[in-house]
């Protein structure tokens, strides 16, 4: 009991005992109150001093707290010292590194004390999270901001959006690129919904946005009526990520086959037939690579033919068409279709419009995009050690836009 609570305790007993000048009767009112604001006081501190206790009953761990937003305190011990880690190192350091990933919220798979292709992208996904370089080899900057008391999880996924949502055509290309965490809204597994005998879905776990698949479906139907079959789908929606790693790949390609070539001049030559990571039509979930199994060719076939002269009755356009790559900023593709609705599509078909001109013609200023999406890159400029490269005709197997 405080000090000043046992006071008023003996207060309340010697009003009780010892009445004052006013008699007995006002004594006891006194003593009442007094016993009335004792009780007060004793309720008041031990709500005080509950507060000073877990709910186990037990005083809590000062260390434990944490400002709001901050990183939990880390349960994996770092090692004493950091040594290089990349792909085929093996030791307890690699396990430490494995738990400390995890915790944060990376999938490096099991920890089991072995860098594998796990263990570098999930260490690639907190080198960019954390703005270091991304190259998935743990050196001691990584492993200092890893070990952090704020290191930086994976960003918390972005709410679907309803790419169909709007009276226009979303547009997605350098201007008007999506964000990093975008996710179309109401995808699907295309296999789900697709006759094998109808069309061929190249990748089982490939996804599209459901009322585009319904509409490809239908426009297919149409083309076995008429005698078209043999149809498959090599591409349609597409995570940033998964993006990102395409286009890498393909500058690495063509560091590998052109001896000399700067990085630089072998981004330029994949950004012709790959779009940059936010500004591919492939992350609405409405585009998708149409071609013919088991061969490369896909312009000049029944089935290029047919598709360029009936994808519009179904709300379909080729996006990228020939003589329209200036405005579009990409390689004409042929086997490259994007929903839009049967409005719109033939509207654009009717006028020999692309997407970005027939938007700029009969888009209200007022419906354009409020401009909250990022900054699109700066392209990289020549060198002087540089020269114009020049792309042989590509199949529909080297373009990913």
């Amino acid at each position: 009991m405080r000090k000043g609570t046992a006071g008023m305790l003996a207060a309340c007993l010697a009003l009780a005992a010892f009445p004052g000048n006013n008699g007995r009767a006002e004594s006891e009112r006194q003593a009442e109150a007094a016993a009335y604001a004792f009780g007060e006081a004793l309720m008041e501190e031990a709500a005080e001093e509950s507060s000073l206790f877990d709910e186990t009953g037990e005083p809590p761990d000062p260390a434990a707290e944490t400002e709001p937003g901050a990183a939990p305190a880390s349960a994996v011990t770092p090692p004493e010292a950091f040594r290089l880690l990349q792909k085929g190192s093996r030791g307890d350091d690699v396990r430490a590194l494995q738990l400390r990933l995890q915790e944060l919220g990376y999938d490096p798979g099991t920890p089991d004390g072995i860098y594998g292709s796990g263990t570098k992208e999930a260490v690639k996904a907190f080198q960019k999270r954390n703005s270091l370089s991304a190259d998935g080899i743990a050196g001691q900057q990584t492993q200092n901001r890893l070990y952090a008391a704020d290191a930086l999880g994976p960003m918390a996924p972005a709410e679907p959006t309803d790419v169909l949502a709007g009276e226009w055509p979303m547009l997605t290309n350098l201007e008007y690129p999506v964000g990093e965490g975008f996710v179309p809204a109401d995808l699907v597994l295309m296999t789900e919904l697709c006759d094998p005998g109808l069309i061929k879905i190249k990748y089982p776990e490939t996804q599209a946005v459901r009322t585009a698949v319904e509409a490809l479906v239908t426009m297919l139907e149409a083309a076995r009526a008429d005698g078209i079959t043999k149809w498959q789908c090599s591409a349609a929606y597409r995570s940033y990520a998964a993006q990102e790693k395409l286009l890498n790949n393909r500058i690495n390609s063509y560091l590998k086959r052109n001896e000399g070539w700067s990085r630089g001049r072998a981004r330029r030559a994949a950004l012709k037939t790959v779009a940059e990571p936010g500004a591919s039509e492939h992350h609405l979930g409405l585009a998708f690579d149409i071609n013919v199994p088991g061969t490369s060719a896909f312009i000049g076939t029944k089935q290029c033919t047919w598709l360029h002269a009936n994808c519009w009755e179904y709300g379909f356009i080729v996006r990228y068409p020939e003589g329209k790559q200036d405005i579009t900023g990409f390689t004409p593709e042929a086997w490259h279709i994007r929903y839009v609705g049967r409005e719109h599509a033939m509207k654009m078909w009717e006028e020999d419009l692309c997407l970005e001109e027939y938007l700029a013609q009969y888009r209200p200023a007022e419906a354009e995009p409020a401009g909250d999406q990022p900054a699109p890159k700066e392209p990289d400029q020549p060198g002087a050690e540089d020269e114009e490269e020049t792309e042989p005709e590509m199949t529909w197997e080297e373009a990913d836009g």
